[in-house]
C-alpha cells in the first residue's frame, strides 16, 4: 500500500482574447488545469475558445458561450516549460487549477508496507 502526500497550491490566470499567457513555474512543478470560466463581465452572447499551444501546435480544450456553456471542468497537466494559453473569440476567460510537485516518489510519498494475504491452495 502506498500513501501519497501531495503538496498543492492554487493557480489562477485571466486570459483576454489575443493576449496569450506563458505559465511560469518553479522547477519540478506540474500545472494541473482544472477549470475554465467566462469572466463575470462577459457581453451577452459572446463566446471564447481556450487554446493550449504546445510543441508547435494549438489545441482547443474548451469552447464557452455566455448564456450557454459558461464554464468547463478540465483535467489537464501542462508542460509549463513550453505551454502557452490563449483565448480566441470575444470573451475573457478565467482559468484555475493548481501546481503539483512532479517529484512525489522522491520527496512527498510515504511508503507503508503491508503483507499480502497468502493464497490457499484448494485440495484436488
Amino acid at each position: 500500500l502506498r500513501i501519497q502526500l501531495h503538496t498543492m497550491s492554487f493557480w489562477g490566470c485571466i486570459v483576454a482574447p489575443g493576449q496569450p499567457k506563458k505559465v511560469e513555474t518553479r522547477a519540478g512543478e506540474l500545472l494541473h488545469l482544472s477549470q475554465a470560466c467566462l469572466a463575470p463581465d462577459t457581453p451577452k452572447g459572446a463566446s471564447a475558445k481556450v487554446m493550449v499551444q504546445q510543441g508547435g501546435q494549438s489545441y482547443a480544450v474548451a469552447c464557452l458561450r455566455e448564456g450557454g456553456q459558461e464554464f468547463c471542468a478540465l483535467d489537464l497537466f501542462l508542460d509549463t516549460s513550453e505551454a502557452k494559453l490563449e483565448v480566441t473569440g470575444k470573451a475573457t476567460v478565467h482559468l484555475t487549477g493548481y501546481f503539483e510537485a512532479d517529484d512525489m516518489d522522491e520527496d512527498g510519498e510515504e511508503e507503508v508496507a503491508t503483507k499480502a494475504p497468502e493464497k490457499k491452495s484448494s485440495p484436488k
